[in-house]
């Protein structure tokens, strides 16, 4: 009996070791798996693939940076020419977890972070550098706005020039030449207002549906930097270009607060780098671009008409309507901080 209970012990004792080491040995197999899985971030725009345009050129300076800083950790697949959405889509897709991270007009944020609104008031800026000191100034206290209203936040905050007008029709070198000329623009409230500001006739249209509406005359101009312009080929369906400074192309790259939060700290901070390092490189290459943008389209038909000769009258009326907007944008607690960063006086309501 003795005997029979040793040998049944022994049984046990080996078949115990043998379950343990097969347990072991599968920790060992999986720890290099899991140690070497990558962060995927889904990144998406509306433009197309052309690594000279902004959007994707951000992208992938981004996702050269990123990759770098986390030494290898994520993978950054971009997603470019709107093959999963709008800007505004895209926006909600990050709020909702269905892709990391993307970029777009900030005008067109604004209905998701209205605080943002105060880049959208016509000739906020009046220099890149403006634009520059500002965003650099703001960049944190932006963010915890962002947070607040919309749970995103912006890595990357990356311009393409002043925005222009086009058109088919005339030329357009003083106000009163607006007039008659059906202009297309972003669904916001602040640049219809401006517009009509201006005696001209907004037409709200969204962007994918923009060149179409150009091309049958369906509006007879539209607004954009010239990079934009080039990138979509506008001469095609455009004849006149009139350099107008009212506001600036700029563009936050957001994603998900609390996505970013719950990621490794290490991985989380090479993202933050990453971005504010390929805002300052896009800085340098956007003003490069913008030239070529012009040449192009002059190249293709387009003609120049520089600035408006009455440029004060176009500015003056605009800034009139700024106090029209306040609840628009939030209110005036960023704004305030934006105008002490300019030095400049807060145009007021009228009595």
């Amino acid at each position: 009996m003795v005997k029979k209970s040793t040998v049944l012990m022994l049984m046990l004792v080996f078949a115990l070791t043998a379950i343990l080491t097969g347990c072991g040995g599968d920790k060992k197999a999986d720890a290099p798996k899991d140690a070497t899985k990558k962060i995927v971030i889904k990144y998406t725009h509306g433009v197309g693939t052309d690594p000279s345009d902004p959007h994707q050129w951000t992208a992938l300076k981004f996702k050269e940076l990123a990759e770098k800083y986390t030494n290898g950790k994520v993978d950054v697949q971009i997603f470019p020419g709107g093959q999963l959405g709008s800007e505004q889509r895209g926006f909600q897709d990050v709020q909702g977890g269905v892709v990391q991270m993307t970029s777009l007009a900030v005008n067109n944020a604004t209905s998701f972070a209205p605080s943002l609104g105060f880049f959208d008031l016509p000739y906020i800026f009046k220099s890149r550098d403006e634009a520059y000191k500002v965003i650099d100034g703001i960049w944190d206290p932006l963010n915890e706005k962002m947070i607040k209203e919309s749970g995103t936040r912006s890595l990357i905050w990356f311009e393409q020039g002043f925005r222009v007008i086009t058109n088919s029709k005339k030329p357009v070198e003083k106000l009163e030449d607006l007039q008659g000329l059906k202009i297309r623009v972003p669904k916001n409230p602040l640049m219809i207002g401006t517009f009509k500001a201006w005696d001209c006739e907004p037409v709200p249209v969204s962007w994918d549906e923009t060149f179409n509406a150009l091309q049958q005359k369906v509006v007879d101009g539209q607004e954009n930097p010239h990079t934009v312009n080039a990138s979509m080929k506008f001469h095609e369906v455009q004849k006149y270009i009139t350099d107008i400074h009212y506001k600036m192309w700029i563009g936050p790259v957001v994603v998900q607060e609390k996505w970013l939060q719950s990621l490794p700290p290490d991985v989380r901070d090479g993202l933050i780098k990453a971005g504010k390092d390929t805002a300052k490189a896009e800085r340098e290459f956007i003003q490069k671009l913008e030239k070529d943008a012009l040449d192009k389209l002059t190249k293709g038909g387009m003609i120049y008409l520089g600035t408006p000769k009455d440029e004060d009258e176009w500015m003056k009326r605009a800034m009139s309507i700024w106090p029209d907007y306040y609840k628009t944008i939030g209110g005036t607690e960023m704004l305030s901080q934006v105008m002490k960063i300019l030095g400049r006086e807060m145009p007021q309501p009228k009595n």
